[in-house]
Protein backbone atom coordinates (compact mmCIF):
# COMPACT_ATOMS: atom_id res chain seq x y z
CA UNK A 1 0.00 0.00 0.00
CA UNK A 2 0.53 3.48 -0.69
CA UNK A 3 0.24 5.52 2.40
CA UNK A 4 -0.47 8.97 2.91
CA UNK A 5 -1.78 11.98 4.95
CA UNK A 6 -3.10 14.69 4.21
CA UNK A 7 -5.01 18.16 4.75
CA UNK A 8 -5.73 18.43 8.11
CA UNK A 9 -3.73 15.19 9.20
CA UNK A 10 -6.12 12.79 7.36
CA UNK A 11 -5.04 9.14 6.46
CA UNK A 12 -5.63 7.62 3.04
CA UNK A 13 -4.43 4.86 0.53
CA UNK A 14 -3.34 5.97 -3.36
CA UNK A 15 -5.28 4.27 -5.70
CA UNK A 16 -3.91 5.89 -9.14
CA UNK A 17 -4.97 9.19 -9.00
CA UNK A 18 -7.15 8.95 -6.40
CA UNK A 19 -7.32 8.58 -2.32
CA UNK A 20 -9.05 6.98 0.27
CA UNK A 21 -9.67 8.12 3.07
CA UNK A 22 -8.89 5.33 5.96
CA UNK A 23 -8.74 7.94 8.60
CA UNK A 24 -11.26 5.77 10.75
CA UNK A 25 -9.47 2.71 10.81
CA UNK A 26 -6.89 4.43 12.92
CA UNK A 27 -6.46 3.17 16.61
CA UNK A 28 -6.93 6.21 18.76
CA UNK A 29 -6.99 8.51 15.80
CA UNK A 30 -6.97 12.55 16.95
CA UNK A 31 -6.15 15.39 14.63
CA UNK A 32 -5.18 17.71 17.73
CA UNK A 33 -1.41 18.63 18.49
CA UNK A 34 0.83 16.46 18.81
CA UNK A 35 0.29 14.61 15.34
CA UNK A 36 1.40 11.32 16.62
CA UNK A 37 -1.68 8.92 15.27
CA UNK A 38 0.51 7.55 12.44
CA UNK A 39 2.83 5.47 15.15
CA UNK A 40 0.13 3.31 16.65
CA UNK A 41 -1.38 2.97 13.03
CA UNK A 42 2.05 1.59 11.56
CA UNK A 43 2.60 -0.31 15.31
CA UNK A 44 -1.06 -1.90 14.56
CA UNK A 45 -1.08 -2.26 11.12
CA UNK A 46 -1.02 -6.00 10.94
CA UNK A 47 -4.50 -6.00 12.75
CA UNK A 48 -6.32 -3.03 11.48
CA UNK A 49 -5.19 -3.80 7.33
CA UNK A 50 -8.56 -5.88 6.99
CA UNK A 51 -10.66 -3.22 8.23
CA UNK A 52 -8.41 -0.70 5.89
CA UNK A 53 -8.82 -3.62 3.11
CA UNK A 54 -12.70 -2.49 3.75
CA UNK A 55 -12.62 0.64 3.61
CA UNK A 56 -10.45 0.44 -0.01
CA UNK A 57 -12.96 -1.91 -0.99
CA UNK A 58 -15.86 0.42 -0.49
CA UNK A 59 -14.28 3.81 -1.67
CA UNK A 60 -17.38 5.39 0.10
CA UNK A 61 -14.25 8.81 0.96
CA UNK A 62 -12.64 9.16 -1.88
CA UNK A 63 -10.50 12.36 -3.07
CA UNK A 64 -8.68 13.00 -6.25
CA UNK A 65 -4.74 13.43 -4.98
CA UNK A 66 -4.58 16.38 -7.62
CA UNK A 67 -6.95 18.23 -5.13
CA UNK A 68 -5.19 17.34 -1.91
CA UNK A 69 -2.27 18.77 0.63
CA UNK A 70 0.18 15.84 1.12
CA UNK A 71 2.03 16.23 5.11
CA UNK A 72 4.69 14.16 5.83
CA UNK A 73 3.45 10.27 5.68
CA UNK A 74 4.60 10.14 9.58
CA UNK A 75 4.57 13.63 10.95
CA UNK A 76 5.85 13.05 14.49
CA UNK A 77 8.14 10.28 14.82
CA UNK A 78 9.93 9.77 18.00
CA UNK A 79 13.16 10.40 15.82
CA UNK A 80 14.69 10.75 12.86
CA UNK A 81 18.10 8.93 12.33
CA UNK A 82 20.35 9.91 9.72
CA UNK A 83 23.81 8.04 8.06
CA UNK A 84 26.57 10.08 7.00
CA UNK A 85 28.27 9.80 3.69
CA UNK A 86 27.02 6.11 3.31
CA UNK A 87 27.71 5.65 -0.71
CA UNK A 88 30.43 4.87 -2.20
CA UNK A 89 30.56 7.72 -5.07
CA UNK A 90 29.59 10.08 -2.59
CA UNK A 91 32.53 9.23 -0.18
CA UNK A 92 34.71 8.72 -3.50
CA UNK A 93 33.60 12.58 -4.67
CA UNK A 94 34.40 13.91 -0.64
CA UNK A 95 37.58 12.06 -0.50
CA UNK A 96 38.83 13.89 -3.86
CA UNK A 97 38.11 17.22 -2.42
CA UNK A 98 40.62 16.58 0.57
CA UNK A 99 38.13 15.10 2.87
CA UNK A 100 37.25 18.13 4.19
CA UNK A 101 33.91 19.41 2.33
CA UNK A 102 32.96 23.29 2.67
CA UNK A 103 34.25 22.70 6.47
CA UNK A 104 33.27 19.54 7.26
CA UNK A 105 35.49 16.73 8.39
CA UNK A 106 34.55 13.32 6.14
CA UNK A 107 33.01 10.88 8.28
CA UNK A 108 31.15 7.58 7.38
CA UNK A 109 28.65 5.76 9.68
CA UNK A 110 31.68 3.36 10.74
CA UNK A 111 33.56 6.27 12.34
CA UNK A 112 30.52 8.96 13.30
CA UNK A 113 27.74 6.50 13.64
CA UNK A 114 24.24 7.85 12.90
CA UNK A 115 22.97 11.17 13.50
CA UNK A 116 19.97 12.82 14.78
CA UNK A 117 17.31 15.30 12.84
CA UNK A 118 14.26 17.07 14.64
CA UNK A 119 11.09 15.98 14.12
CA UNK A 120 10.22 19.66 13.56
CA UNK A 121 12.10 19.71 10.32
CA UNK A 122 9.46 17.68 8.72
CA UNK A 123 7.38 18.76 5.42
CA UNK A 124 5.07 17.25 2.92
CA UNK A 125 5.62 17.29 -0.84
CA UNK A 126 4.88 20.63 -2.38
CA UNK A 127 5.86 22.13 0.48
CA UNK A 128 8.01 25.37 0.24
CA UNK A 129 11.46 25.62 2.52
CA UNK A 130 13.39 28.24 3.69
CA UNK A 131 17.13 29.24 3.77
CA UNK A 132 17.94 30.86 6.63
CA UNK A 133 21.04 31.87 5.59
CA UNK A 134 21.57 34.27 2.94
CA UNK A 135 25.66 33.99 2.54
CA UNK A 136 25.94 30.09 3.41
CA UNK A 137 25.91 27.45 1.02
CA UNK A 138 22.62 25.29 1.42
CA UNK A 139 22.77 21.72 -0.63
CA UNK A 140 20.22 19.04 -1.43
CA UNK A 141 20.57 15.30 -0.34
CA UNK A 142 18.66 12.95 -1.88
CA UNK A 143 17.99 9.82 0.58
CA UNK A 144 15.59 6.71 0.80
CA UNK A 145 14.51 6.50 4.08
CA UNK A 146 13.08 3.50 6.08
CA UNK A 147 10.13 3.66 8.25
CA UNK A 148 10.17 1.28 11.59
CA UNK A 149 7.30 -1.03 12.66
CA UNK A 150 8.10 -2.32 15.14
CA UNK A 151 9.72 -1.55 18.50
CA UNK A 152 12.95 -3.02 19.07
CA UNK A 153 16.69 -2.75 20.16
CA UNK A 154 20.05 -4.18 19.75
CA UNK A 155 18.50 -5.59 16.21
CA UNK A 156 20.67 -8.45 14.21
CA UNK A 157 20.92 -7.45 10.34
CA UNK A 158 20.02 -10.70 10.03
CA UNK A 159 16.49 -9.68 11.44
CA UNK A 160 16.38 -6.22 10.34
CA UNK A 161 13.75 -6.68 7.95
CA UNK A 162 10.79 -8.08 10.30
CA UNK A 163 11.45 -4.11 11.59
CA UNK A 164 10.55 -2.98 8.59
CA UNK A 165 7.19 -1.08 7.84
CA UNK A 166 7.91 0.81 4.64
CA UNK A 167 10.07 2.92 2.58
CA UNK A 168 9.54 6.84 1.68
CA UNK A 169 11.66 9.51 -0.29
CA UNK A 170 13.49 12.18 2.04
CA UNK A 171 15.53 15.21 1.89
CA UNK A 172 18.52 16.18 3.66
CA UNK A 173 19.09 19.59 3.06
CA UNK A 174 22.03 20.44 4.83
CA UNK A 175 24.12 24.41 5.52
CA UNK A 176 27.70 23.75 5.06
CA UNK A 177 29.74 25.13 7.66
CA UNK A 178 31.47 24.08 10.61
CA UNK A 179 28.10 23.73 13.72
CA UNK A 180 27.67 19.99 14.27
CA UNK A 181 25.32 18.29 11.46
CA UNK A 182 22.02 18.20 14.07
CA UNK A 183 22.64 22.53 14.20
CA UNK A 184 23.06 22.14 9.93
CA UNK A 185 20.30 20.18 8.69
CA UNK A 186 17.72 20.99 11.81
CA UNK A 187 16.50 23.94 10.87
CA UNK A 188 12.45 24.18 10.10
CA UNK A 189 11.62 22.35 6.46
CA UNK A 190 15.06 21.07 5.77
CA UNK A 191 13.56 17.47 5.79
CA UNK A 192 11.33 17.07 3.01
CA UNK A 193 9.70 13.74 3.16
CA UNK A 194 6.96 11.51 1.18
CA UNK A 195 5.31 11.87 -1.06
CA UNK A 196 4.20 8.07 0.82
CA UNK A 197 5.81 5.33 2.73
CA UNK A 198 5.22 2.12 0.85
CA UNK A 199 4.71 -0.81 2.38
CA UNK A 200 7.45 -3.13 2.68
CA UNK A 201 5.50 -5.74 1.02
CA UNK A 202 5.35 -3.49 -2.50
CA UNK A 203 9.21 -3.29 -2.46
CA UNK A 204 10.82 -6.48 -4.05
CA UNK A 205 14.19 -5.40 -3.28
CA UNK A 206 15.20 -2.15 -1.35
CA UNK A 207 18.73 -3.17 -1.88
CA UNK A 208 18.59 -1.77 -5.43
CA UNK A 209 16.05 1.28 -5.20
CA UNK A 210 17.10 4.27 -7.80
CA UNK A 211 17.03 7.54 -7.19
CA UNK A 212 17.01 10.71 -9.01
CA UNK A 213 17.20 14.36 -7.91
CA UNK A 214 16.83 17.24 -10.24
CA UNK A 215 16.88 21.16 -9.61
CA UNK A 216 14.84 22.85 -11.96
CA UNK A 217 14.80 20.20 -14.46
CA UNK A 218 18.38 19.56 -14.04
CA UNK A 219 19.62 16.07 -13.07
CA UNK A 220 22.04 16.60 -10.17
CA UNK A 221 21.85 13.21 -8.24
CA UNK A 222 21.53 9.60 -9.68
CA UNK A 223 22.09 7.05 -7.33
CA UNK A 224 20.75 3.22 -6.73
CA UNK A 225 20.54 1.38 -2.68
CA UNK A 226 22.97 -1.28 -4.29
CA UNK A 227 25.72 1.04 -3.75
CA UNK A 228 25.31 1.96 -0.16
CA UNK A 229 28.16 1.46 2.15
CA UNK A 230 26.06 0.27 5.23
CA UNK A 231 23.11 -1.61 3.64
CA UNK A 232 19.82 -1.14 5.21
CA UNK A 233 20.25 -4.39 7.28
CA UNK A 234 23.44 -2.89 8.77
CA UNK A 235 21.92 0.51 9.25
CA UNK A 236 19.10 -0.73 11.43
CA UNK A 237 21.94 -3.08 13.08
CA UNK A 238 23.87 0.13 14.24
CA UNK A 239 21.06 2.24 14.72
CA UNK A 240 19.67 -0.20 17.50
CA UNK A 241 22.78 -0.35 19.38
CA UNK A 242 22.47 2.84 20.04
CA UNK A 243 19.11 3.62 20.68
CA UNK A 244 15.76 1.80 20.99
CA UNK A 245 13.68 1.93 17.30
CA UNK A 246 10.18 2.60 18.06
CA UNK A 247 7.71 1.88 14.80
CA UNK A 248 7.08 5.18 13.07
CA UNK A 249 10.64 6.42 13.33
CA UNK A 250 12.63 7.10 10.28
CA UNK A 251 16.08 5.81 9.38
CA UNK A 252 17.72 8.06 6.26
CA UNK A 253 20.83 6.01 4.31
CA UNK A 254 22.56 8.43 3.37
CA UNK A 255 22.96 10.31 0.14
CA UNK A 256 24.44 9.49 -3.26
CA UNK A 257 27.14 11.76 -5.45
CA UNK A 258 26.05 14.65 -7.07
CA UNK A 259 25.22 16.88 -4.23
CA UNK A 260 24.95 20.42 -5.19
CA UNK A 261 23.50 23.79 -3.82
CA UNK A 262 19.96 24.91 -3.59
CA UNK A 263 18.98 29.00 -4.14
CA UNK A 264 15.91 30.69 -3.75
CA UNK A 265 13.22 30.24 -6.58
CA UNK A 266 14.46 26.52 -7.55
CA UNK A 267 12.37 24.09 -7.75
CA UNK A 268 13.67 20.52 -5.93
CA UNK A 269 12.19 16.72 -7.24
CA UNK A 270 12.93 13.84 -5.93
CA UNK A 271 12.19 10.63 -7.92
CA UNK A 272 12.06 7.37 -5.50
CA UNK A 273 11.42 4.19 -7.71
CA UNK A 274 8.48 2.45 -6.55
CA UNK A 275 7.39 5.09 -4.51
CA UNK A 276 7.15 8.23 -6.25
CA UNK A 277 8.09 11.77 -6.81
CA UNK A 278 8.77 14.61 -3.72
CA UNK A 279 8.78 18.48 -4.81
CA UNK A 280 9.51 21.34 -2.57
CA UNK A 281 10.26 25.12 -3.66
CA UNK A 282 12.73 27.17 -2.60
CA UNK A 283 12.58 30.59 -1.30
CA UNK A 284 14.76 32.89 1.47
CA UNK A 285 14.14 32.82 5.14
CA UNK A 286 14.84 36.03 7.33
CA UNK A 287 17.22 38.73 5.59
CA UNK A 288 19.65 39.31 9.08
CA UNK A 289 21.97 36.12 8.17
CA UNK A 290 23.58 37.00 11.66
CA UNK A 291 21.14 35.00 13.35
CA UNK A 292 21.24 32.02 15.65
CA UNK A 293 25.03 31.66 16.90
CA UNK A 294 26.48 34.26 14.91
CA UNK A 295 24.95 36.95 17.23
Amino acid sequence: MKIAVFDEYRIGIVDGSDLIDVTEACPSYSNTWPPVFMLPFIEEFTNIRPKIEDLIRRRSRMVALRDVRLRPPVPMPTKILAAPVNYQRHQKEMTAKGAVYEGMVLHTVAQYGVFLKPSSSLVGSDSVIELPFSDRRTDHEAELAVVIGRRGRNIRREEAYDYVFGYTGLMDITVRGHEDRTYRKGFDGFTPMGPYVVTKDEMSDPQHIGLELTVDGEVRQVGNTEDLIFDIPRLIEAASFQTTLYPGDIISTGTPEGVGPIRAGNTVRLTVEGIGELVVRVSQGHPDSRRGLDI
